[in-house]
């Protein structure tokens, strides 16, 4: 049976369905060239909040044109559905290894995370806000390079609002207190606070603030502090975690300038050098991300993959314990030696 065809791609299998649209593999038919294709559901069609949607989506990722950001192909109609194509990403997401890992070294932490400060650097430069930073939106690429998917809650700045002031949007556990507010003018640093939140997660295993209802997770938000990482990791650089709690600055005017400042420091972190939150040359910051990148170094995708878990994310304390016991178990046995 002929391949239906989607505008220049030829359709595959049936990927994932999601509220808004239906996702299937595809190729081009001339260059043979994978990608994904996005539809909007039928049912959303007829829902015009939804449909603005999709085509603002669609409109911010055709602006977006960075190697850390899922590559927009094409868009058009296809049987009256509207739909768009984009860079397949094939090696999973940073939520699986985090799911299949529970944390991960600090310096593979840094490594992610500047990556994704290269590609929110950009799209903050053209006035373009996620808004909906999280694991799951963040996909492995072969090369070693992470990429920032899911552009559907994303904010173009130059242009007129979606989502009415005062509407909530975005992901419970990676938040910031301004958005849980719903206030109206949002900007970069709602992006970093969620930046923080990853980078936290990453290196303690679990996310800063939790709960066991939503409401809960925005009050811990709100009101509470988590333990640094450094108290909870043995092995974080101090720099490291002063840098993730100022991520997480309750106040959006508390937090780093921008992701270009961020990025530099998480250099700084990497490289042993003082750290400073300062923008810095976009050539030194290029060429920073590109050491990391170099073909002689081990594959950033092939180590998230392949090392076995982490463990737990206090180590420390673990070993401590285990002493403990070992202490325990020697004073017993010489106890009942001397009684005999």
């Amino acid at each position: 049976m002929k391949p239906q065809t989607v505008g220049e791609f030829e359709l595959g299998k049936h990927l994932a369905s999601g509220t808004v649209g239906d996702v299937y593999y595809a190729r081009h038919r001339t260059s043979g060239q994978r990608a994904v294709i996005k539809f909007l559901q039928t049912h959303a069609a007829s829902e015009p909040d939804l449909q603005r949607r999709f085509v603002r989506e669609v409109a911010i990722v055709e602006r977006l044109n960075h190697p850390n950001i899922v590559r927009h192909y094409d868009c058009g109609l296809a049987d009256d559905r509207i739909f768009f194509a984009m860079e397949l990403v094939e090696c999973g997401t940073l939520k699986d290894v985090l799911r299949r890992r529970g944390r991960l070294p600090w310096r593979e932490a840094v490594e992610c995370a500047m990556q994704i400060c290269a590609a929110l650097a950009h799209a903050h430069q053209i006035g373009v806000i996620h808004r909906d930073l999280k694991p799951a939106n963040l996909f492995l690429a072969e090369d070693g390079r992470v990429k920032v998917g899911d552009f559907g809650l994303a904010r173009d700045l130059n242009s007129s609002r979606l989502t009415l002031d005062g509407q909530t949007v975005g992901t419970c556990r990676y938040m910031p207190p301004e958005q849980i507010a719903g206030e109206a003018d949002l900007s970069g640093a709602t992006d970093l606070y969620a930046v923080g939140c990853i980078l936290y997660e990453m290196l303690v295993g679990q996310t800063p603030f939790d709960g066991g209802t939503i409401v809960e997770i925005f009050e811990a938000h709100l009101n509470d502090l988590p333990d640094p990482p450094a108290e909870l990791v043995h092995d974080c650089p101090a720099d490291l975690s002063e840098l993730v709690m100022q991520l997480l600055e309750k106040s959006p005017a508390d937090r780093p300038k921008d992701a270009a400042a961020v990025q530099s420091a998480l250099a700084d972190v990497l490289h042993g050098r003082p750290m400073r939150l300062a923008a810095r040359p976009k050539e030194e910051l290029t060429a920073d991300l590109a050491a990391t990148l170099h073909p002689d170094r081990p594959n950033l995708t092939k180590r998230l993959q392949t090392h076995e878990s982490s463990g737990d994310a206090r180590p420390s304390i673990l070993v401590w314990v285990a002493l403990g016991t070992l202490v325990v178990v020697v004073i017993i046995a010489a106890l009942i030696t001397l009684s005999r």
